[in-house]
């Protein structure tokens, strides 16, 4: 079968070997690729009881059937394995280069074993694959790494991935780097780290393939039409995902000074979309390998104590964490907090998160510049944040209580810290309010890899720019988002969704311009395999229930689908004011949808159902 083969890289760090394998097509079929495989993989190769810093731990790096190709969107890859932050499932995705080079280079993955005992780096050219030594590359990080890497592999035909000072010292929230793109949540740079792997560099000579290239670059084309026409894809074009500060001000979406200010609006204004696409800070716009809708900034800093910089500039993600959310309205303070966390490899949501836990239990009294090492942590202290981003990326000093994540260190710190603490299954929240709109609160708590607004599209859904009719999952739900009745049904199919774009691998910003007809012919004429619309809605079940499963078998269980008690205290001010959200009515209405037992396992007639015989062998015993 022509097009999305499964061929895989497996890499044992241990034993310094390499063998190449491939996954059986009747898998392929049901788990399309990306996260969907990883959960499968991890489901029958790992111990689900081992340590996510062990070298019996797994990492996968893993593209699915249209990753590498010339479709927008189709840019992404994935790398999961067992989380060090949240000790459960995981998973991560990122943009840029690097999938097109390893596909071109033929294969679809690449499954790291064992850990080496001094750091090394893994070299793919075509089918030729090697284990290097990296001990002059330890203790640098990922900037310069990538430069060293690219000039001593080939310059532009190499495409590399590293992990910074974070990774090395398995901070827990520590990212993998494809260059000016990061894979950063949940850990995944820490189990690169702990393995002793550095970097991964691949040059690829062929082509990615296709089972039916006639028919993709028909949707193809037409999807770049949609895009073009698109509204919300314009606006991308125009501001980057940074124009989504402006609108979730305005809507009460914004979180601000960890979680407790509903109004947002004035750090908004010199945040915003058009403040950073605007001539101050804006050197240029980039784009995902075959994007042409070009989200990107290249941002500049010409004034004040980071002048001279160029670099990427931050998502909307990054300029809420080490903005609002910090109560910070310096721009180009921001900028470079950013691109610091990027360098050093953690991720930027954690980060921002575990410096504002710090920050308010300072201005609480249950901490003093004793416990930080002279570093005061006050709200808005710009000098602060860019001393101890780099004490946590090397776990000094008060840094390494922070590296150990929001909950783990709210309970180092004691005296009431785990209040300000904002994070769901010990993954932090991303930057959107749920108290804005509730299905993203039901979203949060039953997420496969804890708090996230990607896994799902129910977010969409509530900013009213979402349009799958397939489903029955429209733009009009938009007017309900502020009430928790009636989510219990739309997550779980929105979920659905959500683990067929993540095991596509594709990008969360095109679901926007696409149909269920538009998803099943690329799937379709990428992998081979004639699906239809309804086979891949049971895939992407099916992926939620495996992903569930192996969470429920390292500890995961109903008690854990559950939001912060700063979540679901209504906020005072701004546009959410008042607003309150009923959990528990929505995991009433959740459980019986999703076929969950009363203790949060996937049911038994689930799991048959969805031919997952050896998941319910597993869970029921």
């Amino acid at each position: 079968m022509a097009g999305f083969d499964g061929k895989m890289l497996e890499v044992n760090l241990s034993r310094g070997e390499i063998k190449k394998t491939a996954i059986d097509k009747g898998v392929l079929r049901k788990f399309i690729g990306g996260s969907g495989l990883a959960a499968k993989l991890m489901l029958d190769r790992i111990d689900p009881k081992v340590d996510a810093l062990s070298p019996q731990n797994e990492l996968y790096i893993l593209c699915g059937p249209i990753s590498g190709t010339a479709l927008p969107g189709g840019a992404r890859f994935s790398v999961c394995g067992k989380s060090p932050l949240t000790n459960m499932f995981a998973e991560s995705c990122c943009g840029g280069d690097f999938a097109s080079k390893l596909r071109s280079a033929g294969w679809d993955g690449i499954i790291v074993q064992g850990a080496s005992k001094k750091p090394v780096y893994l070299y793919v050219e075509d089918q030729k694959a090697e284990i290097k030594d990296a001990s002059d590359l330890w203790g640098k990080n990922n900037v310069e790494v990538n430069r060293v890497l690219k000039e001593r592999h080939g310059g532009r035909d190499a495409r590399v991935l590293t992990i910074g000072e974070a990774g090395e010292n398995q901070a827990r929230y520590a990212g993998i780097a494809n260059g000016r793109s990061l894979a950063a949540r949940c850990g995944m740079g820490a189990v690169m780290g702990s393995k002793k792997l550095k970097a991964v560099v691949v040059k690829g000579s062929g082509k990615v393939p296709l089972a039916d290239p006639e028919k993709f670059a028909e949707r193809r084309k037409i999807l770049i039409q949609k895009a073009k026409d698109n509204i919300a894809a314009q606006v991308l074009g125009m501001l980057g995902t940074n124009a989504a500060v402006d609108v979730s001000a305005a809507t009460g979406d914004l979180p601000g000074k960890n979680w407790s200010s509903g109004d947002n609006t004035a750090i908004a204004a010199k945040t915003g979309g058009p403040v950073l696409s605007g001539p101050q800070f804006l050197a240029g716009t980039e784009s995902c390998f075959g994007c042409t809708v070009g989200c990107k900034r290249i941002s500049k800093i010409t004034e004040g104590p980071f002048a001279g910089w160029t670099g990427p500039g931050p998502e909307y993600e990054g300029v809420v964490a080490m903005g609002s959310n910090l109560v910070i309205d310096d721009m180009a303070a921001v900028i470079w907090m950013n691109e610091m966390c990027n360098d050093f490899g953690l991720d930027v949501i954690s980060t921002g998160s575990c410096i504002a836990m710090a920050m308010e239990c300072m201005e609480h009294g249950i901490l003093n510049t004793k416990d930080t090492g002279g570093i005061d942590l006050k709200w808005g202290n710009v000098d602060a944040v860019v001393k101890m981003i780099p004490m946590i990326a090397r776990r000094e000093g008060f840094g390494a209580t922070l590296a150990e994540g929001a909950r783990r260190a709210a309970q180092k710190i004691g005296k009431g810290a785990s209040e300000y603490a904002v994070e769901v299954k010990g993954l932090e929240v991303p930057y959107h309010d749920p108290r804005a709109h509730h299905g993203l609160a039901l979203s949060y708590a039953t997420s496969a890899r804890g708090a996230c607004h990607t896994n799902d599209p129910a977010y969409s859904m509530g900013t009213g720019i979402f349009n799958w009719p397939e489903l029955d999952l429209l733009p009009t739900l938009a007017a309900g988002v502020r009430e928790s009745k009636g989510w219990g049904p739309l997550v779980k199919k929105s979920q659905d969704l959500g683990q067929i774009i993540n095991a596509g691998v594709i990008c969360y910003m095109f679901n926007l311009v696409m149909n269920g007809e538009d998803l099943t012919e690329l799937l379709s004429s990428a992998s081979g395999f004639d699906y239809t619309f309804a086979e891949l809605i049971e895939c992407g079940e099916r992926i939620w229930h495996t992903k569930r499963g192996v969470s429920n078998l390292m500890g995961i269980t109903a008690a854990d689908d559950a939001l912060p008690k700063r979540l679901l205290t209504p906020t005072t001010e701004g546009p959410a004011a008042g607003l309150k959200i009923d959990l528990e009515l929505m995991l009433k209405e959740y459980y019986p949808a999703r076929g969950l037992s009363s203790d949060g396992r996937p049911s038994k007639e689930t799991l048959s159902r969805l031919g997952l015989s050896d998941l319910a062998a597993k869970l029921y015993r």
